[in-house]
């Protein structure tokens, strides 16, 4: 077996894992407290003021916004790791995307108080998908 073979079966293994990861993680974790507490727990000391009530009880739309936006995203993962080198615009799309989530995101953390668990919760998520997109994408992994 090749250099090139056995990158590209890594990436497609990557593709799997990122798209699992990214579909299951949040539902695993949606209890998480950036998700569920802000809103519900504004006494919690370490996630700031709490965000105005809402009828979903603290889950604010943009979850469900960026939810189904990184599902679309795992879903497509999934798929092309049939044939990680035809999709690798997959990983650019998750490179690119997540970094300038994380990016936007860290003024934020710093600007708005009740956006702090970011720092910790989000942002680092973002740049470890950043990474493992660099780290397993096709182009790099199935030079030969």
């Amino acid at each position: 077996m090749t250099q090139a073979d056995t990158g590209t079966r890594n990436s497609a293994l990557a593709m799997k894992v990122i798209g699992w990861c990214v579909i299951l993680g949040p539902l695993i974790a949606f209890a998480y407290p950036p998700g569920v507490l802000w809103g519900e727990a504004p006494a919690f000391p370490s996630l700031g003021p709490a965000h105005p009530d809402s009828h979903l009880q603290g889950l604010h739309p943009y979850l469900f916004m960026l939810f189904s936006m990184y599902a679309a995203w795992a879903i497509l993962m999934i798929r092309g790791a049939r044939d990680p080198k035809a999709n690798a615009a997959l990983f650019d799309w998750g490179i690119l995307a997540n970094l300038l989530h994380a990016l936007l995101m860290v003024p934020m953390a710093f600007f708005y108080p009740n956006e702090h668990a970011h720092l910790w919760t989000d942002i680092p998520i973002l740049i470890a998908l950043c990474v493992a997109c660099w780290v397993f994408h096709p182009n790099r992994t199935a030079r030969g």
